[in-house]
């Protein structure tokens, strides 16, 4: 089976592709606020975000700011937070692509949507633990076992915006 677009289709598709610009990251870098460490002994100090613990922000900031930290996290890992997981098909790439193409062609969904499922694609495979697990000794001083997780300001942080151009 073959199918073909006339041309005037396919210019007008193009054409409300090219109109939107994508911008993925942390947008409205702010200071990173230091931790409430835990007590010595006891239990420690913990609250819950994004389905998991972290410790609660103090309002004491650190010498970095949010975005800072990201790029440390990805010196330290060796790995670009932002773009890998564009490299993977089996990402939310997929449900995002659609809802894009779907908004731009047909105007169905809104542009809310389309930013949402762009930051589920970077969001996601944070909170999958797919880049790896703690030391012991950092899950121990943390109280709680989550990778790039502390007090959930980085993970917060990154959003995701669409603008017409």
């Amino acid at each position: 089976m073959k199918i073909e677009m006339s041309k005037t289709f396919y210019k007008r598709l193009e054409k409300s592709i090219e109109g939107y610009e994508f911008e993925v990251g942390i947008l409205d870098d702010k200071p990173h606020k230091l931790p409430i460490e835990s007590p010595l002994f006891g239990p420690p100090n913990l609250k819950e975000y994004a389905g998991g613990q972290v410790r609660p922000t103090s309002r004491i900031a650190s010498e970095l700011t949010i975005g800072d930290v990201l790029i440390e996290n990805m010196k330290r890992l060796g790995i670009n937070l932002l773009l890998q997981p564009f490299q993977n098909p089996e990402s939310e790439l997929n449900r995002f692509t659609t809802a894009f193409l779907r908004f731009a062609s047909a105007k169905k969904g809104t542009l809310r949507r389309v930013e949402n499922l762009l930051q589920a694609v970077v969001r996601n495979p944070i909170l999958r633990q797919e880049y790896g697990k703690n030391k012991g000794s950092t899950a121990d001083n943390k109280g709680f076992d989550r990778h790039l997780f502390d007090t959930g300001q980085m993970f917060k942080a990154i959003r995701a915006r669409a603008k017409r151009v």
